[in-house]
């Protein structure tokens, strides 16, 4: 099923600039509309309840002003970006918790394309990648702060292990990796399995070839190093402009806790991950 509607995630950090360039270019290739959201959620003021309580309204006025230039700023940043790359688009902006707000407005949208997120990025500003992830049922497109190339039309990194999420990314990830220039279906195995990962791959392969997709298996032994980065250094081999793969995690204190690959893919990987769950 092709991409017809994109989210992109509009703040006010560094990487945002490029962010909606991938975004632009990536509508523009599979003829999507793009939707720019954007959140601003209040801040519990800390105020003296004896001596500060009589400012808590200005404080609060003073918060309201303030997050509602922010979404107007957003809004500009976005008209602007869609308009120089002449793609159609449409502005969802509002005051709540952004990743509530990216949550609801995704039912519109085939994928959402966010940044990453760095620790340093404020949780009243930017929505969390991973929480997207886990609670979207869409396709999460997770862009690093300066991606060392575009995603459009460059070549694909399929992460493979034997499992649900992996089969969702697969599948999600198909209007990409039609477009792609080469597939690459990689799987980390132990070295007693390399046949069965071998016919793993092949299957894969094959599966992708029905749906129009030119891919290649690599089979590819664990050693000492961690799966995630091997995982980088082999999409940079390629010159891989994506990395596809399978979100995983568990329920802790309603958090979602990723495991090492995804943490791993999430915060290091200097191109863009498309992550399912």
């Amino acid at each position: 099923m092709p991409w017809t509607s994109l989210i992109v995630y509009v703040d006010d950090e560094v990487d945002n600039p490029a962010r909606l360039t991938e975004a632009c270019a990536l509508a523009k290739a599979h003829g999507a509309r793009l939707i720019g959201v954007s959140g601003c959620a209040p801040e519990t003021p800390v105020a003296d309840a004896y001596g500060a309580g009589i400012l808590l309204g200005e404080v609060i006025a003073a918060q309201q002003a303030r997050n509602e230039a922010m979404l107007k700023t957003a809004r500009q940043r976005f008209v602007a970006a869609v308009d120089t790359a002449q793609v159609a688009g449409e502005w969802r902006g509002d005051i709540g918790d952004p990743t509530g707000l990216t949550l609801r407005h995704m039912r519109a949208a085939d994928a959402v394309l966010v940044g990453r997120d760095a620790g340093g990025a404020s949780a009243w500003r930017a929505p969390h990648p991973a929480d997207l992830a886990m609670r979207s049922g869409r396709p999460v497109v997770v862009l690093p702060p300066d991606p060392i190339r575009s995603m459009v039309d460059a070549p694909a990194l399929l992460a493979w292990t034997d499992t649900r999420e992996s089969r969702l990314a697969a599948q999600a990830a198909l209007p990409l990796l039609k477009r792609a220039a080469g597939v690459r279906v990689v799987e980390m195995c132990h070295p007693e399995d390399t046949d069965g990962a071998g016919l793993r791959t092949q299957d894969v392969v094959r599966w992708l070839a029905g749906h129009g997709v030119a891919a290649e298996p690599d089979v590819r032994v664990h050693d000492d190093r961690m799966h995630g980065l091997r995982l980088i250094d082999c999409a940079e081999e390629m010159q891989a402009g994506l990395i596809v793969a399978g979100a995983w995690g568990h329920a802790r204190m309603r958090q979602w806790i990723f495991g090492g690959v995804t943490q791993t893919l999430l915060t290091e990987t200097p191109v863009a991950v498309m992550l399912a769950h």
